[in-house]
């Protein structure tokens, strides 16, 4: 009987060895991710996006394959899903679809279906102004910004402040363009690097769905062998404890 007991005992202790090896590797990265989680504020992790490409591919987030771009003589504006980007830097957030972009000495205009966005020629924007119905827009030889919308044709000539009738149709709209393939490469980058924060990724790695079902599996399984472990645990410390006592 002592034999037997002796066995178990052993055995109880290379499991109790193992099982901790085992779930220690888990138990880091849960912790770690943990302590990251409960910080996501100080440290960002909601506005940190992941431009790794290895960890994109993973989550299968691929470059966006429609883009549309409208050029002036120095610079260019380009649309891809709900972000407008002003060269290589991304302008702003919008739902409305591009519809063209001028530039004259002073700054640069673009108009969206719903709304116009007047830009410093140095990229920044200065306001974002309603109009509803936009379906063109240009500049004339005086340097007026014209607008086609469903009410007509008007022009400004004081930075989108006022607008009156515009009758003479000596004028250029703004045409859709091809970005150069080096550039349209960039834009397509960015863009693809702006959808995943890091945020989320530490929460998949936290609850080991960054692993697929597998990775939610291993973290059940280690869970579990963490109960055992300090089952385990409380067991061999009972034994040393009346061991001790016995002695007394």
């Amino acid at each position: 009987m002592k034999k037997y007991k002796n066995a178990f005992w052993r055995l109880l202790y290379r499991l109790h060895r193992y099982i901790g090896l085992v779930s220690a590797i888990v138990l880091i990265i849960i912790s770690i991710t943990g302590i990251a989680l409960n910080h996501t504020e100080d440290l960002m992790l909601d506005s940190q996006m992941i431009a790794s490409d290895a960890i994109l591919d993973w989550y299968g987030i691929e470059s966006p394959s429609h883009l549309k771009t409208y050029a002036t003589e120095n610079h260019w504006l380009t649309q891809i899903n709900q972000q407008i980007y002003f060269d290589h830097s991304m302008l702003l957030k919008n739902e409305q679809e591009l519809l063209g972009v001028v530039e004259t000495a002073e700054f640069i205009v673009a108009a969206l279906s719903d709304s116009l966005l007047l830009i410093s020629l140095q990229g920044e924007l200065i306001e974002q102004s309603s109009m509803s119905g936009v379906e063109l827009i240009g500049v004339d030889q005086q340097q007026h910004i014209v607008v086609k919308s469903a009410s007509g044709i008007v022009y400004s000539d004081d930075g989108l402040l006022s607008w009156y009738p515009y009758i003479n149709e000596m004028l250029l709209w703004s045409k859709a363009k091809m970005l150069p393939d080096e550039d349209e490469l960039t834009i397509k980058n960015s863009f693809r690097s702006s959808i995943l924060p890091m945020e989320r990724v530490i929460l998949d790695l936290h609850s080991g769905r960054f692993f697929g079902n597998v990775g939610v599996i291993i973290v059940d399984i280690s869970g579990v062998l963490l109960i055992l472990l300090a089952l385990s645990g409380c067991a061999i410390w009972l034994k040393h404890k009346l061991r001790v006592f016995k002695r007394r």
